[in-house]
């Protein structure tokens, strides 16, 4: 009798928990798709704090339902967009790490680039997010060369290329108000070397002539003064420079 009447609580116990469990999981069903639609609903009004709670729900408790992908891509989007941008780089990669064939997951990797340009300072500052931006975005190139993105992502490159070759010629031109030409050369050949699509190019090549006007290498006055297209230089101020070089009348 004992042993029937362990058999029947236990028996009891079990239907219970698989009650329980039943029960519970249809309430979560049907909850996390109002948790998504609740958080989209947020998220559309700008309301991005309370969106990121409905959003992170859905994604760690149906990460397997068809919408967790997007869950997690406007949980990512709605940091980025509170400027929580070191946060939102983790979450976009979460979502390439778990929805690798996600339709969105091109855009998440582009984003990335987007929260490194984002982080990226003023360029007297340390450049570190602006080579990671650099970086992120010639990797997105690669690999999705088709991207409708990928024009974007050029440009982003070429202003974040613009402000590293701009710290190189401050600098430069600290070492020419200094006096120090030989130190302001080896400073703007970097540009030379490294940032010749830039618009700081031919100025630079105008700063080195300059350079090498004051120690008295004519050979090389002469050389870089054949490269600098006028035309180019940025100011009237320059072209007086440009003439005044190679001693030329107005």
């Amino acid at each position: 009798m004992k042993s029937y009447k362990q058999t029947f609580f236990f028996f009891s116990v079990t239907l219970f928990i698989l009650w329980g469990c039943s029960g519970s999981k249809t309430v979560e069903t049907g909850s996390f798709m109002q948790r998504y639609e609740k958080g989209s609903q947020l998220y559309d009004d700008e309301k991005y704090y309370k969106a990121i709670d409905h959003f992170t729900f859905v994604v760690y408790n149906a990460p397997g339902s068809d919408i967790a992908d997007d869950a997690q891509f406007k949980l990512a989007k709605s940091h980025y967009y509170l400027k929580e941008y070191l946060v939102a780089i983790d979450e976009f990669q979460r979502l390439l790490l778990r929805w690798p064939a996600s339709d969105l997951a091109e855009e998440a990797d582009f984003m990335i680039g987007e929260c490194y340009f984002e982080l990226s300072p003023i360029y007297q500052r340390d450049q570190t997010y602006t080579y990671y931006a650099i970086q992120q975005y010639q990797d997105f190139i690669d690999t999705s060369p088709h991207s409708k993105f990928r024009k974007q992502a050029e440009e982003r490159i070429q202003t974040c290329r613009l402000k590293l070759a701009k710290k190189v010629f401050d600098a430069g031109e600290l070492y020419m108000i200094l006096r120090e030409w030989k130190a302001a050369i080896i400073t703007f050949e970097e540009i030379i070397n490294e940032y010749y699509d830039t618009p700081l190019y031919q100025p630079t090549l105008l700063n080195m002539a300059e350079c090498y006007k004051k120690i008295g290498d004519v050979e090389k006055l002469s050389e870089i003064y054949h490269e600098i297209d006028k035309s180019k230089l940025n100011s009237s101020q320059d072209r007086l420079r440009y003439n005044s070089l190679m001693n030329i009348p107005d």
